[in-house]
């Protein structure tokens, strides 16, 4: 088998069903796993000893990416695998986990910053987004890419990316 360069570029790798192979994500995946690493930084960094006020910031930083992200992604890219037969059980099992991690969000939204089920409750939510991303990024993203191609994969990234900036902007 021959191997282009496209086949090899990119720290993402999808597994094709005709292919032992991996080839990287593209467009709006490699776009979303990188922006899962910058989403654990957040978190992590809210989780840090800080004083209440510091690791609100933190924490309010960290929310507005998180839910920015997980809608925009939402709204452009899983909408586009609507009316793929084997796209139903992608789409229903990440909804599921997306509902799962805005619940634990708001859950920890309402609790005092400076109690230690703050804390608690910021590591369920890591916890959360850690199982999240494994998911999207070991399964979902590789069996959507195949299902809409990497020209689609490619052409979803700057709606993703402008429909983020909204949320991001109206969550401040």
């Amino acid at each position: 088998m021959r191997v282009s360069t496209s086949d090899v570029i990119g720290i993402h790798t999808v597994q094709t069903a005709s292919s032992t192979t991996p080839r990287p994500l593209a467009g709006v995946f490699e776009t979303l796993s990188e922006q899962h690493r910058q989403a654990l930084v957040l978190l992590r960094g809210a989780g840090t000893p800080q004083p209440a006020p510091k690791r609100r910031e933190s924490w309010d930083a960290a929310r507005r990416w998180l839910l920015s992200h997980e809608r925009a992604e939402m709204e452009t890219v899983f909408s586009a695998l609507e009316g793929y037969a084997a796209g139903d059980a992608l789409l229903k099992a990440h909804t599921q986990q997306a509902i799962e991690l805005e619940s634990a969000i708001h859950q920890l939204e309402s609790t005092d910053v400076e109690s230690d089920t703050w804390i608690e409750r910021l590591h369920d939510v890591m916890a959360l987004l850690d199982d999240h991303v494994r998911d999207e990024e070991h399964e979902l993203f590789q069996r959507a890419q195949e299902l809409l191609g990497e020209n689609t994969a490619r052409e979803l990234e700057a709606p993703f990316m402008a429909r983020q900036r909204q949320l991001l902007r109206a969550l401040e």
